[in-house]
């Protein structure tokens, strides 16, 4: 793990888990959540299916994947961080669905059979990861031939807002840098379509989403996102005080005015076929 950096059980993480970060995560699910479900179920996702949901979180997606499996499906939720998991138990045993499975493991290698599901989820896992090419080939193993991968991850150069601000370009400049100081890569959506046929998926459809807000919660989410990274952020040495606190007023302020633009990091996705 890169010095400095909030620990899971393996590799890089720098934002907040368990309940302090339920917060963020739910809104997050907000901002993304609609264009994630649309693609399990363009992905085929039906009842009686066998679904990992590999990096879970609070466990939104586990929840509404286990109420379209049904009764003779499974889902299993996966996740390296045992906060997670303790925190996506108590989301989901309020939700009216079958019981999810729960299980820890790193998504490098997951203990798991091969050929075992009809169909794995991932959302911004691997941007955080040194290696994410070897999670999709991790992957590639667990899934069933002709089963799916419906991964989405992160494209930080992407978020922008109008109008634009010094701050906000300083702000894309310095998660740029935190990628590189931490051995990560921010903008890894662009890669993972061709990373996903590296892996050996023999049929890779691309889908790109870029919410946009002149109101609303979802305006915040890159604020809040950066206000949890900015331990790390700070010992990385990229930026100082003053200036990401600079950032965080000038989101604040973008936010509250209704006539200003934000967009949220765009998302690229892959349903990727075995």
């Amino acid at each position: 793990m890169a010095e400095g950096a909030k620990g899971t059980a393996s590799d890089v993480y720098l934002l907040d888990t368990g309940d302090a970060a339920a917060a963020r995560l739910r809104l997050l699910d907000e901002v993304y959540g609609p264009s994630t479900r649309q693609m399990l179920k363009d992905a085929g996702l039906c009842q009686g299916m066998r679904v990992l949901d590999l990096a879970c979180g609070i466990g939104a997606v586990s929840c509404w994947l286990a109420s379209q499996v049904g009764p003779d499906g499974t889902v299993l939720a996966a996740d390296v961080n045992p906060d997670q998991l303790v925190v996506s138990k108590g989301h989901c045993a309020r939700c009216a669905h079958l019981p999810i499975d729960y299980i820890e493991a790193s998504a490098y290698d997951t203990g798991l059979p091969a050929e075992s599901f009809d169909l794995v989820h991932i959302r911004l896992l691997l941007c955080h990861l040194t290696e994410p090419a070897r999670v999709l080939r991790e992957v590639y193993r667990l899934l069933k031939p002709g089963g799916a991968l419906v991964c989405q991850d992160l494209m930080v150069s992407t978020a922008f807002s109008y109008p634009e601000t010094p701050a906000l370009a300083h702000a894309r400049e310095n998660a740029r840098a935190l990628g590189q100081a931490l051995g990560v890569d921010y903008d890894y959506g662009a890669r993972l379509p061709t990373d996903a046929v590296d892996a050996g998926f023999s049929s890779v459809e691309v889908r790109f989403v870029q919410p946009a807000y002149l109101r609303g919660p979802g305006k915040r989410l890159w604020e809040l996102t950066l206000a949890e990274a900015v331990p790390v952020i700070l010992r990385s040495g990229v930026t100082t005080l003053d200036e990401i606190n600079g950032v965080l007023e000038d989101m604040r302020r973008l936010a509250e005015d209704e006539r200003a633009l934000i967009a949220q990091w765009c998302l690229s996705g892959v349903i990727a076929v075995k």
